[in-house]
């Protein structure tokens, strides 16, 4: 209801414009906004942008809105969602005039899928299926296709409970001219008529049809009665042997005629065989000719599409290639924004989970290894660290030194995943024992991690046009940063705003209200494996 509210009021600004620099000032505020929300209020409001664009005519910004409506409501599975977006790109596709590869309409193609997903909703959005069928009538017509157009119009009155119009009354065969063809003819006519009127109500305008057909015979039969009537037995007779006489006189001339002609056809015929010889030796020396060629282009096209092919392979596998390692940097969203408008911006999230993990006496361990040592230990480490993570569907945000520093909760903005962070860590403590036990064994250094875990508001995107790189910034990072360093090695250690959440699942051990650099007391918490 509320789309349809925001689109009363775009039809009712496009009738009356406002003053320069008001309907910029709307569209902005729409804007913002829709930064602050998630879920399907967010596509909700995409939605809103998309009409409020469409209408002002700035037609790119309404496909960017209307895809990124698409996009995420396939991704929250929101069918409804998706077919209403899926509508607004038909919407913008149509305006715009833009066609496929082959002449194919990709407006078309949008208001199809929309009536798919709808269609195959438990509750049909009959108001939605009723705009993509006038949408795709409208298409249709411009291109001059009448047969579609008239099975798209079959469906819209299927779907407003419309039943067929009758059928034009059938045509009127004719006999000859005798009494008794037109008492039948009459008989006939009048049952079909009386059939059609008793078997369902038909509009005035076909019944008068029928009623005026139904006159004009009766009219044609009392005047050939009338003639009939005049008319007696010799009367017929003398008329009969006069049109007998007559047939015979042409039939005379017809046949003298006939002979004349067939002469004339036979020589004609002689001198057509002969071109036609010269013409089927012409015809089959070009045939030979053209079959050369064809199959010569036929042998030049085959190797030229597997040359393509060969080519394509290669090309699909480094995009595949470029895809992977795109998305090995940048979170999917951000990555698929970022290839689609060649930027991106940072977003607002409520409630997210930010872990940093740090080794307790790196720069003791860095003493008794070479470098290259140092660093084959931190990637064993931070390998397994990272297959956990993904295990979670947490998402790795950078490494700085010996510190490892995870976010739950992005890019979609669905909750912390604190119960995920936390046995996450659980994980990742659990692995670093069995692989220090394995270590002193070796008489090797061992690695022992602080973690600290703390929840709450982040912006998150990429800065600057180099290098991209995902960060998150906020206060919340740095008071993550401070429960981790006021933490034990071997350990977890948790903000009272994260026990909150996670206490009925895991027992903790109450440390108390501890310091923090410039954040002052905290209450914190252990989490006891």
């Amino acid at each position: 209801m509320k789309t349809y509210f925001v689109i009363l009021i775009v039809a009712l600004v496009a009738a009356f414009p406002l003053e320069p620099g008001c309907q910029e000032v709307d569209l902005q505020q729409l804007e913002n906004e829709m930064r602050g929300l998630a879920g399907t209020q967010r596509i909700e409001k995409l939605i809103e942008l998309t009409d409020a664009y469409l209408s002002a005519g700035q037609y790119d910004k309404a496909a960017t809105f209307a895809q990124e409506a698409s996009d995420f409501a396939r991704r929250l599975n929101a069918a409804g969602w998706q077919a209403e977006a899926l509508n607004r790109e038909g919407k913008v596709l149509a305006a715009t005039g833009k066609r496929g590869l082959f002449g194919k309409d990709k407006a078309a193609g949008k208001f199809r899928q929309s009536i798919q997903i709808s269609r195959a909703m438990g509750k049909p959005n009959k108001t939605l299926i009723l705009d993509n069928l006038r949408q795709l009538r409208q298409i249709a017509e411009r291109a001059g296709r009448s047969s579609e157009v008239a099975e798209i119009e079959t469906q819209i009155a299927r779907l407003n409970d419309i039943t067929e119009p009758l059928p034009p009354p059938p045509p009127v065969v004719e006999k000859p001219l005798t009494q008794e063809v037109f008492e039948k003819e009459m008989e006939a006519l009048e049952q079909q008529i009386n059939q059609k009127l008793g078997a369902q109500q038909i509009p005035a305008k076909q019944r008068l049809e029928y009623e005026r057909q139904f006159a004009a015979l009766q009219a044609e039969q009392a005047a050939y009665k009338a003639q009939i009537d005049k008319m007696n037995e010799d009367q017929a007779k003398t008329a009969l042997a006069f049109m007998q006489q007559r047939f015979i006189l042409d039939s005379v001339k017809n046949q003298a005629s006939l002979t004349a002609l067939n002469m004339a056809n036979a020589e004609l015929a002689l001198r057509e065989s002969e071109s036609k010889r010269n013409f089927y030796f012409a015809a089959l020396v070009a045939m030979l000719l053209l079959a050369g060629g064809t199959g010569y282009s036929f042998i030049r096209a085959r190797q030229n599409a597997r040359v393509l092919s060969e080519k394509n392979k290669m090309i699909r596998a480094e995009q595949e290639r470029s895809e992977k390692l795109l998305l090995n940097i940048l979170p999917a969203l951000v990555a698929e924004e970022l290839k689609k408008q060649g930027k991106t911006s940072a977003r607002y999230f409520e409630d997210v989970s930010v872990l940093f993990a740090d080794f307790v006496g790196f720069s003791t361990i860095a003493e008794k290894l070479t470098p290259q040592q140092l660093v084959n230990e931190l990637d064993t480490c931070f390998q397994a660290f990272d297959e956990i993570i993904a295990k979670y569907n947490l998402e790795k945000i950078k490494t700085i030194g010996d510190a490892y520093m995870v976010a739950g909760g992005l890019p979609d903005g669905q909750g912390s995943q604190l119960r995920d962070m936390v046995q996450a860590a659980l994980e990742m403590q659990n692995w670093l024992a069995a692989w220090n036990a394995e270590r002193k064994a070796q008489k090797q250094p061992v690695f022992e991690a602080r973690i600290g875990i703390h929840r709450g508001p982040v912006v998150a995107g990429v800065v600057g046009s180099k290098k991209f790189a995902f960060d998150i910034w906020g206060d919340t990072v740095n008071i993550a940063s401070r429960i981790e360093a006021a933490g034990e090695g071997g350990k977890i250690n948790i903000s009272g705003e994260v026990h909150k959440v996670i206490k009925e699942y895991f027992p903790c051990k109450y440390r108390g209200k501890i310091a923090a650099k410039n954040k002052g007391e905290i209450d914190m918490y252990f989490v006891e494996n």
